[in-house]
């Protein structure tokens, strides 16, 4: 069956959306099928911030909504495949031998969808607007935003990024839609402040543009008749706003969504539900998508004690959590970051499940149960301590209350806080604990978790803790993005993962994949590209 609309739903809990194939280039309402396909995805975030893929909390006052299906309408310079980076909106570039300019040479007759044309001086402005209308965040995206010293038009069709000291991570950060999408000119005022068209319209050159018939509960996208690649399945899409992810489940399982894609939108225990269920397919990516770790507050009591956060580390049975929490859709993790991704295949110190050892770590560092009430202390002060979550991370609430108990039973009395993501950012800036957090995943991993290590960034507080604890820890994070040497880069990479890992700064429990649930009896598969956070509707064959 060929279809000939597709449709989508999605939440500020849930996205659906809709897919249709068609041979046309251009949708053709008339030509609607009446048995359309739909996606539906768990999201805290609508559209409601506009349709502008450089976001940031200073632009996009928490709601992302749109950040996950920007690679839909906005193409980047460059793509990551794995460690090797492909030709994107650039067919080819150069590097010069100082590390210093990057030449782009473009691709020719490639237009937007508001008709204007890729040039040189369109990618000028476009990455120019990324680095201003980003702002005090600039650097929370990778290094090229306060690296980069001027953009040059070379010609109609080429264009050179000159840096003020080399940067190893130039073409990782070119890759990553978000915030480097290449937008049209047409977006920009004069200052380069966005347009109030980025507010209903989209204007890239990916496969679709939005329609512009967004009422904040549902929003629809087409094909874009300017798109340069090749054409995918779906004609169109919509997306809808469902605000309870069980009533996703429910609505797939009905037949009136078709697609739930990433474990941010279903929930583990509704895709061990729905791959028992006749009619509906399940797809689990390979490839980890990013790592949940706990992160410590290194500068105070009792975390500024390496043997306190290496009994914690002792202290957590991965299995259980794995299992217990994910349904063993995530695996246990040894490690901070993916080996597979560049330069993280580095030996570190792993942790198994041992409640003796942690005990012992924590009674030869002075902390005891005197009273027998189960919860040690020192000094007269308990081993009591917050675990800050975040709320809306799929099953967080679950593992934050294992985790409170396998610590529990060590001597640790655990309360769990959970929040949204912008309490829980004012949090863990200012005072907390400990917290459960997750690497960036996807293109933003390896790299962009290594830079926000850097305490003189406004980037990550968690991840701070590695540079403040390590000695010339910021000095060395600042090296890694300033440096041309690769061999260098490889060094940094081996030191600051094995300093994380031996005094347990970092501690890794679980390694994420993505999947999806759908009706196979409409849609033959379903894949995440390599930037697995990005959901692609173009990776939706239909039957």
């Amino acid at each position: 069956m060929k279809l000939k609309s597709l449709a989508a739903l999605m939440m500020a809990g849930v996205m659906t959306l809709g897919l249709c194939a068609c041979n046309s280039t251009t949708p053709d309402a008339s030509d609607a099928n009446t048995d359309p396909v739909s996606i539906t995805t768990t999201e805290s975030w609508d559209f409601s911030t506009g349709f502008y893929p450089a976001m940031s909390p200073a632009t996009s006052n928490g709601i992302y909504g749109f950040t996950y299906y920007a690679r839909n309408c906005y193409d980047t310079l460059v793509n990551r495949d794995g460690g090797e980076f492909k030709a994107g909106l650039a067919e080819t570039w150069d590097i010069s031998d100082d590390g210093l300019t990057y030449t782009f040479h473009l691709k020719e007759g490639v237009k937007f969808s508001d008709g204007a044309d890729l040039n040189a001086e369109s990618v000028k402005t476009s990455l120019e607007a990324a680095f201003s209308n980003l702002g005090d965040y600039v650097a929370s995206f990778g290094k090229i935003g306060i690296l980069t010293e001027s953009i040059e038009v070379v010609d109609e069709h080429t264009v050179a990024i000159h840096l003020t000291t080399p940067y190893y991570g130039v073409l990782n950060d070119l890759a990553m839609c978000n915030p480097m999408g290449i937008v049209s000119p047409n977006a920009f005022n004069e200052d380069l402040t966005t347009k109030e068209e980025l507010m209903t319209q989209t204007m890239g050159t990916g496969p679709y543009m939005y329609a512009g018939d967004g009422d904040g509960a549902s929003y629809t996208f087409v094909r874009n008749p300017n798109y340069w690649g090749e054409k995918p399945d779906v004609d169109e899409f919509t997306v809808e706003i469902i605000a309870d992810p069980d009533a996703a489940v429910l609505a797939l399982r009905n037949g009136e969504v078709d697609l739930l894609a990433g474990t941010s939108r279903l929930s583990f225990a509704g895709y061990a539900e729905l791959s028992s269920v006749d009619g509906i397919g399940t797809a689990l990516d390979d490839s980890i998508s990013n790592s949940r770790f706990i992160g410590f507050n290194t500068q105070q009591a009792p975390f500024n004690d390496a043997a306190v956060r290496q009994a914690v580390a002792y202290a957590i049975d991965k299995d259980t959590i794995s299992e217990s929490v994910f349904s063993g859709l995530e695996t246990p993790s040894e490690q901070l970051l993916d080996p597979s991704l560049p330069y993280c295949d580095v030996e570190t110190t792993t942790y198994s499940y041992d409640a003796d050892k942690a005990k012992e770590l924590l009674e030869n560092a002075g902390w005891v149960d005197s009273d027998g009430d189960g919860i040690r202390e020192k000094d007269g002060t308990k081993l009591s301590v917050t675990l800050d979550y975040i709320t809306n991370q799929g099953t967080m609430d679950d593992a934050a209350l294992v985790i409170a108990q396998e610590l529990g039973e060590v001597g640790f009395e655990v309360t769990p806080r959970g929040s949204d993501n912008l309490t829980w950012f004012t949090q863990v800036s200012t005072d907390f604990d400990f917290s459960l957090h997750t690497t960036y995943g996807g293109y933003y991993d390896p790299f962009l978790t290594m830079t926000n290590m850097n305490p003189e960034t406004m980037s990550d507080p968690v991840l701070w803790q590695v540079a403040l604890t390590m000695e010339n820890g910021t000095n060395t994070i600042k090296e890694l993005d300033s440096t041309a040497d690769l061999n260098r880069v490889q060094e940094i990479y081996n030191q600051v993962l094995d300093f994380a890992a031996n005094e347990a700064v970092l501690v890794p429990f679980t390694s994420a994949h993505q999947y999806a649930a759908f009706n196979s009896e409409k849609i033959d598969s379903f894949s995440f590209g390599s930037d697995q956070l990005f959901i692609e509707i173009a990776n939706v064959k239909a039957k």
